[in-house]
C-alpha cells in the first residue's frame, strides 16, 4: 500500500518518519557509504527540515515501511544543484514546475525482504505510486541521481530515465536521469507489479 506523506503528518505518523529516516541511514550511510549525516540511527537532511518535501513510502499494511522516496520541486533548491552539483564536469540544472526531484529512493532493510523479487516488487511498487501520484498532480518529469547499479533494475520495471549526465572520473558511478510521465509508463510498471506477483506464487513455476 502507497502512502503520501508531507511535514504537516509528522505528528500524526511519528513511527513512520522514524522507520523511512532509519532505513535511509541503514541504506545511504552503512551500505553505500554515502557522505551523509546521521543523528542517534537517523539520516534527516535540510531538505526534510527546512523545506516541504513529499514523500511516497510502501507500508505492509501492519504500519512496518519497506521502502520510501523523497520528492521536491525543481523550482526551488534540490540536491542536484547543491549537494551533487560538484559530481559532474559540468553542471545538471532541470528547472520546471513540471519536474520534480526525487531523492532517497530504497527499499528499506527489512528482514522479509531479503530476496531480490521481493525488492523488485517495493520498488515497483514505489513507482507505480510515483507515476501515479505525477498523472495526478501535473508533474510530467522526474529527475534524479541514482547508482548505475539501479539501471537493471528499472529496465526489469519497464520505466527507465533518459541518462542526461555520469559522474565525473573518481566518484562512484551515480548518473543524473530524468523519466517521463505517462500513462504507458504507469502500465508497465503495473504489468510487471503483475508478473513479479506471479512468479511469487508459483504460477510459472515448472
Amino acid at each position: 500500500m502507497i502512502r503520501v506523506l508531507t511535514n504537516a503528518d509528522r505528528n500524526d505518523e511519528p513511527d513512520l518518519f522514524r522507520q523511512m529516516y532509519r532505513a535511509r541511514a541503514a541504506i545511504f550511510a552503512d551500505r553505500l557509504g554515502w557522505n551523509v549525516k546521521v543523528t542517534d540511527g537517523y539520516e534527516i537532511d535540510r531538505y526534510d527540515t527546512e523545506h516541504d518535501p513529499v514523500y511516497l513510502v510502501s507500508d505492509d499494511g501492519n504500519g512496518r515501511l519497506t521502502g520510501s522516496l523523497r520528492l521536491l520541486p525543481t523550482t526551488g533548491e534540490t540536491m542536484l544543484c547543491n549537494e551533487f552539483a560538484d559530481f559532474f564536469e559540468e553542471p545538471v540544472d532541470v528547472r520546471s514546475p513540471t519536474a520534480w526531484e526525487c531523492t532517497r529512493f530504497c527499499v528499506h532493510p527489512n528482514g522479509s525482504l531479503t530476496a531480490a523479487g521481493e525488492r523488485t516488487r517495493v520498488s515497483c511498487e514505489l513507482l507505480a505510486g510515483l507515476c501515479d501520484l505525477c498523472l495526478t498532480s501535473g508533474i510530467e518529469h522526474i529527475v534524479g541521481l541514482y547508482d548505475e547499479r539501479m539501471t537493471r533494475v528499472y529496465r526489469r520495471i519497464g520505466w527507465s530515465p533518459v541518462p542526461l549526465a555520469i559522474s565525473r572520473p573518481g566518484i562512484s558511478p551515480l548518473i543524473v536521469g530524468i523519466w517521463e510521465v505517462s500513462t504507458d509508463a504507469l502500465a508497465t510498471i503495473r504489468n510487471s507489479m503483475a508478473r513479479e506477483k506471479d512468479f511469487r506464487s508459483g504460477r510459472f513455476a515448472a
